[in-house]
């Protein structure tokens, strides 16, 4: 079966390519700049331009769409390409999806949500967003899941931890973090550092976009969250704990989601995902992998 994945040249979307090809799927990745992971093929696009998603699709039988703004800065600073890239970029998955009869797996985020009403949230959770990142993460989700009720294109939406792991963004928390502390800076919380985050190891949620692509089911969302809860200060003091330094407090972050705990329970029962990785063990592999040069 061959898979389309958008977003392959990035840092979810690498992983998530790699889990496909080692599952036995044929992989093909589309991007705005084309990569250079072995076994897969490659097509250079860009998602607002609805001719080159169409093309791509071509010879797919599913497409797992994780191109995006997901830098949740450049969202904030640039909301018109937000609104381009995640929702009309969505639009022309799906219209993609329609025409070569192909299913789409879609990368959601837990933030969708917004303010928790109830604890832990789950997929009936009210959603109300109030971040241009969020926000059209879930104009997208619906701009697909309308497509499977009313065009008849199967499509699964993945409501995303936060993701770490290798490869990922140096101006994540905790690339900052263990950066700063490998050169002998202090690390700087911004706020109490008691918010908290069910942070979610990249090979754990590329599990769940390849148990999706395997799944019967469409037309619905899940969770996929690590079941612990982690505060900054709990980041931060793992990251000391190899590299000392002193931590200081500064101010809070404007626009950061709330902190919530969030439940995978349904994904757990009806996709049989479960998360492998534990935060100690993904937070030293992310190191060591920085310190061979990653």
């Amino acid at each position: 079966m061959r898979i389309l994945v958008t977003g392959a040249g990035g840092f979810l979307g690498r992983h998530v390519a790699r889990r496909l090809l080692t599952d036995g799927f044929e992989v093909t990745g589309f991007d705005l700049v084309t990569g250079s992971m072995p076994d897969i093929s490659w097509v250079e696009g860009d998602l607002r331009d609805h001719d080159a998603v169409a093309t791509a699709a071509h010879g797919h039988q599913l497409i797992c769409h994780l191109g995006a703004i997901g830098d949740v800065y450049m969202a904030a600073e640039h909301p018109a390409l937000a609104a381009q890239v995640n929702v009309v970029g969505c639009a022309n998955v799906a219209l993609a999806a329609e025409a070569v009869g192909a299913k789409v797996v879609y990368a959601s985020t837990w933030e969708v949500y917004g303010k928790a009403r109830y604890e832990p949230m789950d997929e009936n959770h009210p959603c109300a967003p109030d971040h241009p990142y969020s926000i059209t993460k879930l104009a997208g989700e619906r701009i697909l899941l309308a497509a499977d009720l009313l065009r008849r294109v199967p499509v699964i939406s993945l409501r995303l931890g936060t993701a770490y792991g290798p490869g990922l963004r140096p101006n994540s928390v905790f690339r900052v973090f263990i950066d700063k502390a490998r050169r002998g800076e202090p690390i700087t919380i911004q706020g109490s550092g008691l918010q908290g985050r069910q942070f979610t190891h990249a090979s754990d949620l590329a599990g769940a976009f390849s148990s999706a692509c395997k799944s019967d089911l469409h037309g619905d969302a899940f969770n996929v969250v690590a079941p612990e809860q982690i505060t900054i200060k709990q980041l931060a003091e793992a990251v000391v704990a190899r590299y000392p330094t002193e931590i200081s407090f500064g101010d809070p972050r404007p626009g950061d989601a709330p902190p919530a705990m969030v439940s995978a329970e349904k994904a757990g029962r009806l996709l049989g995902w479960e998360p492998l990785v534990s935060f100690e063990e993904g937070v030293a592999g992310l190191m060591d992998d920085l310190e061979g040069g990653g």
